[in-house]
Protein backbone atom coordinates (compact mmCIF):
# COMPACT_ATOMS: atom_id res chain seq x y z
CA UNK A 1 0.00 0.00 0.00
CA UNK A 2 1.35 3.51 -1.38
CA UNK A 3 1.95 6.40 1.35
CA UNK A 4 -1.00 8.14 -0.12
CA UNK A 5 -3.25 4.91 0.12
CA UNK A 6 -2.21 4.78 3.96
CA UNK A 7 -3.01 8.17 4.57
CA UNK A 8 -6.59 8.14 3.16
CA UNK A 9 -7.28 5.22 4.99
CA UNK A 10 -6.10 6.71 8.05
CA UNK A 11 -8.36 9.99 7.76
CA UNK A 12 -11.21 7.98 6.34
CA UNK A 13 -10.66 6.05 10.04
CA UNK A 14 -10.67 9.39 11.90
CA UNK A 15 -13.15 10.79 10.13
CA UNK A 16 -15.97 8.03 10.45
CA UNK A 17 -15.17 8.18 14.13
CA UNK A 18 -16.00 11.89 14.22
CA UNK A 19 -18.83 11.80 11.91
CA UNK A 20 -19.72 9.03 14.82
CA UNK A 21 -19.69 10.86 17.86
CA UNK A 22 -21.46 13.94 15.63
CA UNK A 23 -24.44 11.82 14.83
CA UNK A 24 -24.41 10.54 18.67
CA UNK A 25 -25.03 13.27 20.16
CA UNK A 26 -28.22 14.68 21.20
CA UNK A 27 -30.06 17.23 18.39
CA UNK A 28 -32.05 19.69 19.67
CA UNK A 29 -35.05 19.84 17.24
CA UNK A 30 -37.73 22.82 17.38
CA UNK A 31 -40.11 21.34 18.90
CA UNK A 32 -43.73 21.20 17.72
CA UNK A 33 -45.35 20.62 21.12
CA UNK A 34 -43.59 23.66 22.84
CA UNK A 35 -45.64 26.65 20.89
CA UNK A 36 -48.94 28.22 21.84
CA UNK A 37 -50.21 26.83 18.92
CA UNK A 38 -48.78 23.86 19.17
CA UNK A 39 -51.52 20.72 20.16
CA UNK A 40 -50.31 20.34 23.62
CA UNK A 41 -51.58 24.18 24.00
CA UNK A 42 -54.28 23.87 21.82
CA UNK A 43 -55.63 21.04 24.48
CA UNK A 44 -54.86 23.30 27.56
CA UNK A 45 -56.89 25.86 26.56
CA UNK A 46 -59.47 23.45 25.82
CA UNK A 47 -59.90 21.76 29.08
CA UNK A 48 -60.15 25.69 30.76
CA UNK A 49 -62.84 26.27 28.13
CA UNK A 50 -64.80 23.19 29.08
CA UNK A 51 -63.44 22.16 32.79
CA UNK A 52 -62.84 18.80 31.57
CA UNK A 53 -59.27 17.90 32.15
CA UNK A 54 -58.97 14.95 28.97
CA UNK A 55 -58.24 16.63 26.60
CA UNK A 56 -54.57 17.66 28.32
CA UNK A 57 -54.16 14.68 30.51
CA UNK A 58 -53.72 12.19 27.54
CA UNK A 59 -50.74 14.48 26.78
CA UNK A 60 -48.63 13.25 29.96
CA UNK A 61 -47.83 9.86 31.17
CA UNK A 62 -48.87 8.57 35.03
CA UNK A 63 -46.46 9.73 36.19
CA UNK A 64 -47.45 13.73 35.44
CA UNK A 65 -51.13 13.27 35.93
CA UNK A 66 -51.55 14.34 39.81
CA UNK A 67 -49.28 17.60 39.13
CA UNK A 68 -51.07 18.44 36.14
CA UNK A 69 -54.84 18.18 37.84
CA UNK A 70 -52.93 20.12 40.87
CA UNK A 71 -52.35 22.92 38.04
CA UNK A 72 -55.51 22.48 36.22
CA UNK A 73 -57.85 22.95 39.37
CA UNK A 74 -55.53 25.83 40.43
CA UNK A 75 -55.84 27.86 37.36
CA UNK A 76 -59.74 27.19 36.69
CA UNK A 77 -60.27 28.95 39.59
CA UNK A 78 -58.29 31.99 38.68
CA UNK A 79 -60.04 31.09 35.07
CA UNK A 80 -63.91 30.84 36.44
CA UNK A 81 -63.29 34.57 37.46
CA UNK A 82 -62.41 36.39 34.57
CA UNK A 83 -61.11 39.67 33.68
CA UNK A 84 -56.92 39.85 33.79
CA UNK A 85 -56.44 36.93 35.45
CA UNK A 86 -57.89 34.70 33.07
CA UNK A 87 -55.25 35.21 30.41
CA UNK A 88 -52.49 34.80 33.45
CA UNK A 89 -54.23 31.21 34.18
CA UNK A 90 -54.78 30.69 30.72
CA UNK A 91 -51.03 31.03 29.94
CA UNK A 92 -49.98 29.65 32.94
CA UNK A 93 -51.85 26.12 33.06
CA UNK A 94 -50.61 26.48 29.01
CA UNK A 95 -47.09 26.41 30.16
CA UNK A 96 -47.48 23.99 32.70
CA UNK A 97 -48.82 21.25 30.67
CA UNK A 98 -46.38 21.39 28.14
CA UNK A 99 -44.07 21.31 30.60
CA UNK A 100 -45.70 18.24 31.97
CA UNK A 101 -45.74 16.47 28.32
CA UNK A 102 -41.73 16.70 28.03
CA UNK A 103 -41.27 15.41 31.05
CA UNK A 104 -43.79 12.69 29.67
CA UNK A 105 -41.27 12.66 26.60
CA UNK A 106 -37.95 12.47 28.87
CA UNK A 107 -36.77 15.67 27.27
CA UNK A 108 -35.98 19.24 28.45
CA UNK A 109 -38.44 22.19 28.83
CA UNK A 110 -37.47 25.54 27.63
CA UNK A 111 -40.40 27.45 27.83
CA UNK A 112 -43.58 28.42 26.33
CA UNK A 113 -42.83 29.30 22.43
CA UNK A 114 -44.80 31.68 20.65
CA UNK A 115 -46.98 30.89 17.45
CA UNK A 116 -45.07 29.70 14.98
CA UNK A 117 -46.18 28.53 11.08
CA UNK A 118 -45.31 24.57 10.98
CA UNK A 119 -42.31 23.68 8.81
CA UNK A 120 -42.93 21.84 5.66
CA UNK A 121 -43.32 17.83 7.10
CA UNK A 122 -45.04 18.82 9.83
CA UNK A 123 -48.07 20.58 7.93
CA UNK A 124 -48.12 17.88 5.46
CA UNK A 125 -47.87 14.83 8.37
CA UNK A 126 -50.79 17.05 10.01
CA UNK A 127 -52.71 17.17 7.36
CA UNK A 128 -52.16 13.88 6.29
CA UNK A 129 -53.45 12.94 9.89
CA UNK A 130 -56.54 14.72 8.99
CA UNK A 131 -57.42 13.61 5.72
CA UNK A 132 -56.62 10.03 6.47
CA UNK A 133 -54.29 9.93 3.41
CA UNK A 134 -50.28 9.50 4.52
CA UNK A 135 -49.08 8.95 0.91
CA UNK A 136 -48.39 12.44 0.80
CA UNK A 137 -46.24 12.10 3.67
CA UNK A 138 -44.54 9.03 1.73
CA UNK A 139 -44.30 10.88 -1.45
CA UNK A 140 -42.53 13.98 0.39
CA UNK A 141 -39.80 11.72 1.99
CA UNK A 142 -39.34 9.30 -0.74
CA UNK A 143 -37.82 12.79 -3.03
CA UNK A 144 -36.40 14.37 -0.05
CA UNK A 145 -34.64 11.19 0.39
CA UNK A 146 -33.85 10.38 -3.24
CA UNK A 147 -32.47 13.76 -3.62
CA UNK A 148 -29.87 14.13 -0.55
CA UNK A 149 -28.44 9.80 -1.31
CA UNK A 150 -28.00 11.12 -4.81
CA UNK A 151 -26.11 14.23 -3.57
CA UNK A 152 -23.99 12.57 -1.49
CA UNK A 153 -23.55 9.41 -4.00
CA UNK A 154 -22.23 11.83 -6.81
CA UNK A 155 -20.14 13.82 -4.70
CA UNK A 156 -18.22 10.23 -3.92
CA UNK A 157 -18.17 9.28 -7.61
CA UNK A 158 -17.22 12.72 -8.90
CA UNK A 159 -14.16 12.92 -6.07
CA UNK A 160 -12.85 9.23 -6.90
CA UNK A 161 -12.74 10.38 -10.31
CA UNK A 162 -10.58 13.16 -9.04
CA UNK A 163 -8.19 11.13 -7.57
CA UNK A 164 -7.78 8.78 -9.80
CA UNK A 165 -6.98 11.91 -12.53
CA UNK A 166 -4.81 13.68 -10.38
CA UNK A 167 -3.23 11.43 -7.72
CA UNK A 168 -2.40 13.99 -4.92
CA UNK A 169 -2.85 14.14 -1.71
CA UNK A 170 -5.10 16.55 -1.97
CA UNK A 171 -7.64 15.05 -4.17
CA UNK A 172 -6.80 11.50 -2.52
CA UNK A 173 -8.24 13.35 1.11
CA UNK A 174 -11.06 14.85 -1.35
CA UNK A 175 -12.40 11.74 -2.02
CA UNK A 176 -11.99 10.34 1.76
CA UNK A 177 -14.19 12.94 3.05
CA UNK A 178 -17.24 12.31 0.49
CA UNK A 179 -16.84 8.74 1.08
CA UNK A 180 -16.94 9.30 4.68
CA UNK A 181 -20.19 11.25 4.18
CA UNK A 182 -21.77 9.60 1.78
CA UNK A 183 -21.41 5.87 3.98
CA UNK A 184 -22.28 7.71 7.27
CA UNK A 185 -25.32 9.27 5.84
CA UNK A 186 -26.78 6.20 4.59
CA UNK A 187 -26.07 4.35 7.55
CA UNK A 188 -27.16 6.60 10.03
CA UNK A 189 -30.12 6.69 7.89
CA UNK A 190 -31.14 3.43 7.65
CA UNK A 191 -30.26 2.69 11.62
CA UNK A 192 -32.77 5.87 12.28
CA UNK A 193 -35.47 3.89 9.98
CA UNK A 194 -35.10 0.70 11.86
CA UNK A 195 -34.75 2.23 15.32
CA UNK A 196 -38.42 4.50 14.92
CA UNK A 197 -39.37 7.38 16.60
CA UNK A 198 -37.10 8.20 19.90
CA UNK A 199 -39.46 9.13 22.46
CA UNK A 200 -43.04 9.11 22.75
CA UNK A 201 -45.36 10.11 25.74
CA UNK A 202 -44.88 8.31 28.88
CA UNK A 203 -43.68 4.79 27.50
CA UNK A 204 -41.20 2.77 28.41
CA UNK A 205 -38.00 2.45 25.64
Amino acid sequence: MSYLNRGIVKLAVIMMIGFSLLFSLPVVLKAHCDRVNGPVAKAARKALETEKLKPASIWVGEKQEAELKAKFENSLKAYREGGPGREVAEKYFMSEAVRLHRAAEGMAFTGLKPASELSLDLEIAEKARETGDVQPVIDLLSEELAREVEKWFNKTRQAKQKMETEESLEAGREWADAYVKYIIYVHKLYQKIKAGPPHGVGETH
